[in-house]
C-alpha cells in the first residue's frame, strides 16, 4: 500500500502558512488604519485631549483702552477685579458641602447653585462668579486659607468703568461682561479698544494637580489702544444740563436731542440725548415711572419683552439713529444756497405781510407775526417765512435740490458711531410742487434729515 501522508502534511503546512499570512496581513492593515485615524485624521483631537490632561490654559484679560475727551479726561477705563472659579476635581469629598456654603454666603449666591457646581467631580474648571471687588475676592482668600481647600481659584481681571457716571451714556455706550463693546464708541472701536489676551501654561501632574510655579509659562497681555475724541466735556456738561432742564420743564415724552459741532472741522464738541441712561449699570431702566410698569406685568415673557424694549429706548442714540424734521434750521440751507448762487445778496429785500400766496395756497409767519420789509439778515433774525418761501422762489427748485445734494444732506454722514440710517428722508425736484412743497416747505424743511453734515466725527486720536 503507498502512503501519502508526507504529501498531506506538506499541504496543511502550505494552507496553515497562507492562513497564517492573511491573518498577519489584516491585522498589519487595521493597525496601519487605526494608526492613520490616531496620527493623522484624528491628530487634533487626541493631541487636544493629551494637552488638556498635561496643561491648564488660564487667560490674562488684557486691560481695555482708555476713551478720553479732547483735553484728556477720561471718560472710560479699566480698573482690575477678581473672577472666582473652581476645580471640583481637586476638592476633597468631605469639603465640598462646607465650600458651597461658605462661598455662597460671601459671594452672594444661591447655595444650591454653587453646591451644584462643586459637586461635578470631572470638572476641571467652573465659574462661580466674575469682576467681583478686592474685599470679595480677598474674604475668599481667607476663607480658602482658614479651611484649607484645594480647587479654588482667584484670578485678576478687569472691568470697564464709567467715571462720570451719568454722562455722554449715548455717545460712549457700554460693554458686556465679557468686555466687548456692545454700544457706542465701545462698539464701533472695539477692536481697537479691546487688546490682546494673555494666557498662562500651568503644567499638571498624572493626577491632574498642578504642578510647581517653575513649571509655568506666561504670555503678557497687551492693553488695548486709547481713544481720544473731539468731545469736550465743559460743553457736553453744558448741553447736557440745558436739555435735561428743558426735557422737564416741557414734559418731553421722547427724549431732547442736541449737538454741537466745530464748524471748521467738522469734529463734535458735544452730542446728548436725554434723559438717557449711566454706562455703569445700562440695563437699569431710569426712568421710574418707566420701571414700575415694567416690575407690575405679571406675566414673566411679557415682562421680559417689556423691559428689552426699554433697554433698546434708552440705548438708542436719537442724535444719530432717528430722522427729523429740521424746520426753520433748514433757514441756513436755504440761504447759503441763495448766496452762494447769486440768487439773492445780502441787500435784497423781502416783504412779510398778513400772508404769502403761491398757486392760491397763503402762508403766513408764526403767530400771525409780520415783519414788513426786511434784508436777508433780518429774515434769518425773524424766522420769516414769507421771506424764505421768496427766495428759495429765486432760487428755484433744481438748484435747490442740487445745493442740498452738495451739501452732503442725501446720504449718510459716515460719523464714527453704530446705528446711523443710510439715507434721509426729502423731496426731490421732480416730487416739488409750486406750492407747499416748492415754496413753504423747500424754504424752511426739506424733508427728514440726520441732523449732521457729511464729514462729522468723534474720534481725534488713537
Amino acid at each position: 500500500m503507498r502512503k501519502i501522508q508526507g504529501q498531506q502534511d506538506a499541504g496543511q503546512r502550505r494552507r496553515i502558512r497562507l492562513l497564517g499570512a492573511g491573518m498577519a496581513l489584516v491585522c498589519f492593515a487595521t493597525l496601519v488604519g487605526r494608526l492613520y485615524i490616531l496620527q493623522i485624521r484624528d491628530h487634533d483631537f487626541y493631541a487636544g485631549r493629551a494637552q488638556d490632561q498635561q496643561l491648564r490654559d488660564t487667560v490674562v484679560p488684557a486691560p481695555r483702552g482708555d476713551i478720553v475727551d479732547r483735553n484728556g479726561v477720561v471718560l472710560a477705563t479699566s480698573v482690575t477685579c477678581w473672577t472666582i472659579r473652581a476645580v471640583p476635581r481637586e476638592m476633597a469629598e468631605e469639603d465640598i458641602g462646607e465650600a458651597a456654603r461658605v462661598l455662597a454666603e460671601i459671594l452672594e449666591l444661591e447655595e444650591s447653585q454653587v453646591l451644584e457646581k462643586l459637586n461635578q467631580r470631572s470638572s476641571n474648571d467652573c465659574l462661580l462668579r466674575r469682576q467681583v471687588e478686592k474685599e470679595m475676592a480677598d474674604q475668599v482668600q481667607q476663607a480658602v486659607l482658614e479651611h484649607g481647600w484645594q480647587g479654588i481659584r482667584i484670578l485678576e481681571d478687569t472691568k470697564r468703568v464709567y467715571p462720570e457716571g451719568d454722562f455722554a451714556g449715548s455717545i460712549l455706550g457700554f460693554t458686556n461682561v465679557d468686555g466687548d463693546g456692545v454700544a457706542g464708541l465701545e462698539l464701533e472701536y472695539n477692536d481697537l479698544l479691546k487688546g490682546q489676551n494673555g494666557r498662562v501654561m500651568t503644567a499638571k501632574n498624572a493626577w491632574g494637580y498642578d504642578m510647581p510655579e517653575s513649571y509655568n509659562t506666561l504670555v503678557q497681555a497687551q492693553a488695548g489702544n486709547t481713544l481720544q475724541l473731539t468731545l469736550d466735556v465743559n460743553i457736553q456738561h453744558y448741553l447736557e444740563n440745558a436739555l435735561t432742564f428743558a426735557a422737564q420743564q416741557h414734559h418731553v415724552s421722547a427724549r431732547a436731542v442736541g449737538i454741537v459741532l466745530d464748524v471748521k472741522t467738522g469734529g463734535v464738541l458735544a452730542m446728548a440725548t436725554k434723559p438717557d441712561y449711566d454706562p455703569n449699570q445700562p440695563r437699569l431702566i431710569y426712568d421710574e415711572e418707566e420701571r414700575a410698569r415694567i416690575d407690575a406685568i405679571q406675566d414673566e415673557e411679557e415682562r421680559a419683552h417689556a423691559l428689552s424694549l426699554a433697554q433698546q429706548a434708552q440705548w438708542r442714540n436719537k442724535a444719530v439713529s432717528d430722522l427729523y424734521e429740521p424746520g426753520s434750521v433748514f433757514k441756513l440751507i436755504t440761504a447759503s444756497a441763495a448766496l452762494d448762487g447769486g440768487a439773492c445778496g445780502l441787500e435784497d429785500t423781502f416783504v412779510c405781510g398778513a400772508s404769502y400766496s403761491v398757486a392760491g395756497v397763503h402762508f403766513h409767519c408764526a403767530n400771525n407775526k409780520r415783519h414788513g420789509v426786511q434784508n436777508l439778515a433780518q429774515a434769518l433774525q425773524n424766522s420769516c417765512n414769507q421771506s424764505f418761501i421768496q427766495i428759495a422762489a429765486r432760487l428755484g427748485k433744481d438748484a435747490f435740490c442740487q445745493y442740498f445734494e452738495a451739501l452732503g444732506l442725501c446720504g449718510a454722514t459716515g460719523i464714527d458711531l453704530p446705528a446711523e440710517p443710510k439715507k434721509s428722508e426729502y423731496y426731490t425736484a421732480d416730487r416739488m410742487g409750486p406750492a407747499g412743497d416748492f415754496g413753504e416747505n423747500a424754504g424752511r424743511e426739506g424733508g427728514k434729515l440726520h441732523g449732521k453734515t457729511a464729514g462729522h466725527h468723534l474720534a481725534g486720536e488713537l
